[in-house]
């Protein structure tokens, strides 16, 4: 039996403001890199998710 998916709604809030302590010296560029490494792994994960329900 095909899945069929009407509708689907996908909330993210991500923050900029990262606390103000003496060890967090993170560059733009790397808070950047580690928002794409977030988004990859998720990304990944619902794919696998996908095809491990068109197995079944």
């Amino acid at each position: 039996m095909p899945l069929e998916i009407r509708e689907l709604i996908i909330k993210v809030t991500i923050e900029e403001h990262a606390p103000k302590t003496a060890g967090n010296n993170i560059s733009s560029r790397e808070l950047q890199m580690l928002k794409e490494k977030i988004v990859r792994e998720c990304m990944d994960k619902l794919i696998t998710n996908m095809d491990n329900l068109s197995v079944r």
